[in-house]
């Protein structure tokens, strides 16, 4: 029984390989890293091709053909056969003479040099008696010269072996004027390019492999020990409607895909079960960086709430950067900034957006001091003024991995949304964000796998617009101002 048990224990530990999210995570690295593939091809090709350049040495070939005619033969012997088994001989006998030093000696000294600038080697047409020796050098002269020596001093040499012959000669090269191996920049240039393209993919393999982020929902359950409510598709839109990039990631825009809708409902029924299950009224949407989405995921529960009937405040909670109100197309005005530092009372605040049916607090002017400010008795006092007069609040914070404004509000609700961008954060920064959350008691609602792409290549049927890349932003990290519009 143990044996058993220890056996399936090793096997359970061993994740299998998914082909696909290999290939699609593969695909994402290369459109991520191009360059640097690109960069390597051309690298290998240029390397290549100045090696090549730098280590290109001519070599010329001169050669003798002749007819070999055996000595011992008769009137009355068959010639061909004779003269063809010497040419035999001939060829077997050649590699002897000049591994043994004897016939490049006698070359040597006939040209008065004290070593071969060249490469000697012989051979003998099939069924035939012609012979023929080549001469491959760097020098044209000094091949020809050597083939000359040759002819002139071989056949005594192999006498010793193979007895008399006679050579005819029949046909030579002279001294050569073009090399036998010209240049070919392109064909080692494509070599070239071809190795850095290997190597390119070779490291687009390793960082795949070694990027530890969430790709499916199951990876919440083994990398974060969470479960996933809801899987967002990537937001895609037509061409035509791109123009208007405020109303495009809202469930109202007309252009948006059924898939994106369809996940929307689904996350907003499985976050009410649980609140009504629980009576929490007040809950926290965050996530562990910017650029993943959660204020877009925010305001989409809000609105899908208040379609159902629901009496929903929306309260922009990222001080740094608050998005909402260019997010609902709101007026800009004074928000929670200025409502918690006495600078604006409640009503003159307090918004309805009849478009989406939505009660809304902005965020007011940008600030560095947000955790300073929300961590105050005035929050406190503003949560409790407004939770008995709606169904839900819908608390927009800030990334809970940059900056502490969103640990301050945590004891303040009643449950949590952790949104995750895939393969975006990295699984331990997502951890500790959750851990540094969950420091604070909240309730765990669950996770939201954000921003999934349908295909490897693949973004929906339109013009995508994405939950931002990094950059300058808000004093806590960095995304796309495209991306601060649309989360």
């Amino acid at each position: 029984m143990s044996e058993y048990s220890g056996t399936q224990k090793t096997e359970e530990s061993v994740e299998p390989i998914d082909l696909i999210h290999l290939l699609v995570g593969m695909w994402k690295s290369f459109c991520r890293y191009f360059w640097l593939v690109l960069l390597l091809a051309a690298l290998g090709a240029g390397g290549f091709a100045f090696r090549l350049y730098q280590t290109y040495t001519p070599q010329y070939m001169a050669y003798a053909t002749f007819t070999v005619t055996s000595g011992s033969q008769d009137a009355y012997s068959t010639s061909n056969y004779y003269s063809t088994a010497t040419a035999s001989q001939l060829e077997n006998t050649f590699p002897y003479l000049l591994t043994s030093g004897r016939l490049a000696e006698i070359v040597a000294d006939d040209l008065g040099v004290s070593s071969l600038n060249g490469t000697i080697s012989a051979s003998v047409m099939t069924n035939t008696n012609l012979f023929t020796i080549e001469v491959y050098s760097s020098d044209p002269q000094a091949a020809y010269d050597i083939v000359q020596s040759l002819i002139d001093n071989y056949p005594a040499v192999a006498e010793q072996v193979v007895g008399a012959t006679t050579l005819d000669l029949l046909d030579e090269s002279g001294v050569p004027t073009e090399p036998t191996n010209t240049l070919n920049y392109t064909n080692t240039a494509i070599k070239g390019g071809l190795y850095g393209l290997a190597a390119g993919l070779v490291i687009l393999f390793l960082i795949t492999i070694s990027r530890k982020t969430i790709q499916q929902e199951s990876d919440f359950k083994k990398q974060l020990n969470n479960e996933c409510l809801a899987s967002i598709p990537q937001i895609s839109v037509k061409r035509r409607a791109k123009k208007n990039t405020q109303a495009m990631v809202s469930i109202y825009n007309p252009h948006i895909s059924q898939g994106f809708l369809g996940a929307i409902r689904v996350l907003r029924t499985r976050v009410e079960r649980d609140a009504r299950e629980q009576d929490r009224k007040v809950l926290l949407v965050t996530s562990a960086a910017p650029g993943e989405g959660k204020s877009t995921l925010a305001a989409n529960i809000a609105m899908s709430l208040a379609m159902d009937g629901r009496k929903v405040l929306l309260v922009d909670c990222d001080l740094r950067n608050p998005t909402v109100h260019e997010m609902l197309q709101l007026q800009p005005g004074k928000g929670v900034y200025e409502l918690l530092t006495g600078e604006a009372r409640l009503d003159e605040v307090f918004q309805y957006d009849k478009v989406h049916r939505l009660y809304v607090l902005p965020g007011g002017k940008p600030c560095s001091n947000a955790s300073e400010i929300l961590d105050s008795q005035q929050m406190r006092e503003l949560l409790n003024s407004v939770k008995p007069l709606m169904d839900y609040v819908i608390l927009d914070t800030a990334p809970v991995g940059m900056i502490t404004d969103t640990a301050v509000l945590a004891p303040l609700a009643d449950g949590a949304v952790f949104v995750v961008k895939q393969d975006y954060a990295k699984s331990g920064d997502i951890s500790e964000a959750i851990e540094q959350l969950s420091e604070s008691r909240i309730h765990m609602i669950g996770c939201v796998l954000n921003g999934v792409s349908a295909a490897p290549g693949g973004y929906g049927y339109g013009y995508g617009y994405g939950y931002g890349s990094y950059r300058h932003y808000g004093g806590y990290g960095e995304r796309s101002a495209h991306t601060e519009k649309s989360n």
